[in-house]
């Protein structure tokens, strides 16, 4: 009786101690799965923005080539690859089973654009790495489990391999053919990994819309722009505000730039005197794929200009009357740029438009209407898109400026409302070659013309039982809110149709001839009956005119008449003389699009929205 004892009592020791290892693997099991498999980071040390990436295959639309450190949970892989196509990764690649704090040392800083995560076990197999056998590479692959296991040391060095070329893939390319305000989908090919790219960016990042960059990037002059003081002591010549230089782009040119973030604040600014301004802020905190407009852009800084406004600012009638130039006080300007406020304004972005160039302007509403909407969307996200600078009579602070694009979008009961709003700058600061010096390309950046493309993205389920149900149609309509000197388009007035087996996807209405329509990067996402694309829509705002063909100029002792052909390119005319030759004019164009899901009719059915 004693023995049985002793072996039952030894019999449930193991059971519980068996049961307790088992529940512990479960735990570290769940603590795996509930832990992103791998994490991503901006710079070394795990530190900036960051990207959690379960298992799967990821294209990095979003952190192309900006990866410098990586986690991997216990457990899991990531093969990095320095490139991607339709068919995956290629290039040279690693396979990383542990953390690494900078990608520098595997030469694979800031490269990365795909990414493979694994578990890697899959009884009876298991993931051996990348390694090198008597000189030679041996690509990471699955073996079974063996009884006597191969040392640890092979699996726990990390070997890069030898560049792999890139996929062959055969794609289907959609074909459509447009006419008129038609568009029909001939053949319904594959969403590209570009397009996709683009899609994710724009739903993830910017409210569903890509702005004038879905056209590619729009160039600037690299010459600052001056600013009238109207003030005597201080000249009109003085050199503001400086296109901003990305110390991470080697590309040797400057471009406008989309800004997206939560509003912090939106105010209309009312300063008379020295240095007038008339403008609407919006004070924007950037979202982590856009905090580089703040990293690395101009650091704080007091400068020579803001000495030369503070000290201006003294020269008042009433101190030069009563006080001697020592007790003089300051009306405006700033002594530093070390107050608490001046460091937390480095905590983000201004967006800077005049609608119209108020109090001398006559159309004064887009400034109220502008500033009163954004207000309302403080604690909310914008985006705004225009020239990247930074102004040197506000301590260097980076701004957005002129920002000629805003727009956000909201939910609004079942559908989806875009507030859209594109502007050409009334300050007149930003419209001519003469204005702009200390540089060596004279391009303005802000002249009318001034153009709004607005790429929205949609995605539209095919019905596979139309038959029965009506297929789903995505109706984007134009709703104006407020406009001045919109450039209109004969008979653009229509609704414009995607069609496809002779239903319509999407259709746009938009009430004026205010837009260039288009359907573009349309296909089918892989693996579905979801099909992508943008609704392309452009308008443009503000007059440029030629008022001569000929004028007459001072030349020494003498008058010279200078002679221009009619149609004239602005920007080929001498610059001192660009204003004589040609008269140029402000515009907006603020409106909304609602977006609503609608059912095609069938023989016997009702259109209407779907409830």
């Amino acid at each position: 009786m004693k023995k049985v004892f002793i072996f039952l009592l030894l019999f449930f020791s193991f059971v519980t101690v068996y049961s307790q290892k088992i529940i512990r693997a479960d735990r570290a099991d769940r603590l795996i799965s509930q832990a992103s498999p791998v994490t991503i980071f901006e710079h070394a040390n795990y530190t900036g923005t960051s990207k959690a990436l379960g298992v799967g295959q990821f294209l990095l639309s979003d952190f192309n080539d900006i990866t410098s450190s990586i986690k991997v949970s216990p457990g899991y892989a990531a093969v990095i690859y320095e490139h991607a196509d339709a068919g995956g990764g290629y290039g040279i690649a690693v396979d990383l089973l542990e953390d690494r704090a900078n990608l520098t040392d595997l030469n694979f800083n800031d490269i990365t654009s795909y990414v493979i995560v694994f578990a890697t076990k899959k009884p009876p197999l298991y993931w051996v790495r990348n390694r090198m056998v008597n000189g030679q590479f041996v690509p990471g692959h699955w073996e079974r489990e063996r009884a006597n296991p191969q040392p640890l040391s092979s699996n726990n060095v990390a070997i890069v391999a030898p560049p792999l070329p890139p996929n062959v893939t055969v794609v289907t390319a959609t074909a459509m053919q447009v006419n008129g305000p038609t568009t029909t989908i001939t053949t319904l090919g594959t969403f590209t990994p570009d397009a996709s790219s683009l899609w994710d960016k724009a739903n993830k990042d910017q409210l569903g819309i890509i702005g004038n960059d879905y056209r590619g990037i729009e160039e600037i002059g690299s010459a600052c722009f001056q600013r009238a003081s109207n003030n005597a002591a201080i000249p009109d010549n003085l050199n503001f505000w400086y296109p901003q230089i990305n110390t991470r782009d080697h590309r040797n040119i400057l471009f406008k730039r989309t800004l997206s973030g939560k509003v912090v604040k939106a105010h209309q600014v009312n300063i008379q005197g020295t240095f007038a301004d008339f403008d609407v802020n919006i004070d924007i905190e950037p979202l982590p794929n856009y905090s580089y407009l703040l990293t690395q852009a101009h650091p704080r800084e007091y400068t020579g200009l803001m000495s030369m406004q503070y000290n201006a600012s003294k020269i008042s009638l009433e101190n030069i009357l009563t006080k001697p130039p020592w007790a003089w006080e300051s009306g405006s300007g700033k002594a530093d740029c070390e107050s608490e406020t001046d460091k937390e304004e480095f905590t983000r972005l201004e967006a800077e438009i005049a609608p119209e160039y108020w109090p001398q302007g006559n159309h004064k509403y887009g400034r109220s209407a502008l500033a009163d909407m954004c207000l309302i969307r403080t604690g909310k996200n914008i985006c705004v898109y225009g020239p990247w600078i930074y102004d040197k009579g506000h301590c260097c602070h980076p701004e957005i400026h002129p920002a000629e694009q805003i727009w956000w979008s909201e939910p609004q009961d079942r559908a989806v409302k875009y507030n859209l709003n594109v502007f050409c700058d009334a300050s007149k600061r930003f419209w001519w070659r003469k204005q702009m010096d200390d540089g060596t390309k004279l391009r303005p950046w802000a002249a009318p013309p001034i153009k709004g493309v607005f790429a929205i993205a949609f995605e539209v389920p095919l019905n596979q039982t139309a038959a029965a149900n009506g297929q789903v149609t995505k109706k984007f309509e134009v709703s104006n809110i407020e406009h001045y000197n919109v450039i209109e388009y004969p008979n653009a007035d229509q609704t414009y149709n995607l069609l496809y087996q002779g239903t319509t996807l999407v259709s746009f209405i938009p009430h004026n001839n205010a837009f260039k329509v288009s359907y573009e990067n349309v296909g089918l996402k892989p693996g579905t009956n979801i099909v992508r694309g943008f609704l392309v829509i452009e308008t443009s705002v503000g007059v440029v005119t030629q008022v001569a063909t000929s004028i007459t100029v001072a030349q020494g002792t003498s008058f010279v008449k200078i002679t221009i052909p009619p149609n004239s390119d602005p920007d080929k005319v001498d610059q001192r003389y660009e204003d004589r030759f040609f008269k140029k004019e402000d515009g907006r164009y603020m409106f909304s699009i609602l977006q609503t899901d609608v059912r095609n009719p069938l023989p016997g059915q009702v259109i209407g929205m779907m409830q």
